[in-house]
């Protein structure tokens, strides 16, 4: 069998039996790419259950039992819900979790790049028409570029992420590789730039005035080349100046 990332995945998720997970175990044996994908979410999945529990608001357990007080016993749907508020808790944690972020972004690209044809809900090399498609939709899109290197701009979409959240999603090809470009919907415990390498991928999250950019690629040399690009222009525009709804065409 052949690389198929999503069946990497659905091994660490333990969805697979039989034939198919020891044709996969057998890929893997082989295969140093896929290894490398089934080692980092391995280790994003023991990250994620090493995570602290979420530290509860004063006063909390106050407020339960007041509400609580009189009944002899928690009512069937609250032994469910109390659980299911600590694991939205921990979500909501994980969301700003830089490496999570990086994973979902990675795992979105693979998924958007893996369809034939690709899912884009707005086709074009112009970046006009696909900042004004999503402008429609409510969602102002940072500088982003017709081309960068030997990749040209193909379209975009809205994507949702396995926090439940959703991000534009603008989409690079060309016969050289695909290179994906996030706007992430939420802040990201960071500085101004975290880099990591997922099932992989190379991902670059960066903090471009008050947005997050999420860049995701099979090269590092073009994520690389997205991230300067990207820098560099909102430098250009000097300080106070705001990407927002700007398009950058290239340098002559």
């Amino acid at each position: 069998m052949g690389c198929e990332p999503q069946r990497v995945t659905a091994l660490v998720d333990d969805a697979l039996e039989g034939e198919e997970r020891a044709a996969l175990e057998a890929h893997l044996a082989g295969c140093e790419e896929c290894g490398a994908q089934l080692e980092e979410e391995q280790h994003i999945r023991a990250s994620l259950r090493g995570l602290p529990s979420p530290e509860p608001t004063f006063g909390l357990e106050q407020r339960v039992r007041r509400r609580l007080r009189g009944r002899g016993r928690l009512s069937a749907a609250a032994r469910l819900l109390l659980p299911l508020a600590a694991v939205l808790m921990v979500a909501l944690w994980a969301r700003g979790y830089s490496p999570f972020v990086a994973w979902e972004l990675a795992r979105d690209h693979t998924h958007c790049f893996g369809m034939d044809p690709l899912p884009a809900r707005v086709l074009a090399s112009e970046p006009e028409i696909v900042t004004a498609w999503f402008d429609e939709q409510g969602t102002n899109l940072p500088l982003i570029p017709p081309s960068v290197g030997r990749l040209a701009l193909v379209g975009g979409r809205f994507c949702w992420l396995p926090d439940a959240s959703r991000a534009a999603h603008v989409y690079y090809a060309s016969d050289h590789g695909q290179v994906s470009v996030f706007l992430v919907p939420h802040d990201v415990r960071m500085s101004d730039e975290h880099a990591a390498h997922v099932g992989g991928r190379t991902v670059a999250l960066v903090r471009l005035g008050s947005s997050i950019l999420g860049v995701v690629g099979d090269d590092e040399n073009q994520v690389g080349a997205f991230v300067s690009r990207l820098r560099t222009s909102v430098a250009a525009l000097g300080p106070g100046a705001t990407p927002i709804l700007t398009t950058l065409r290239p340098a002559s």
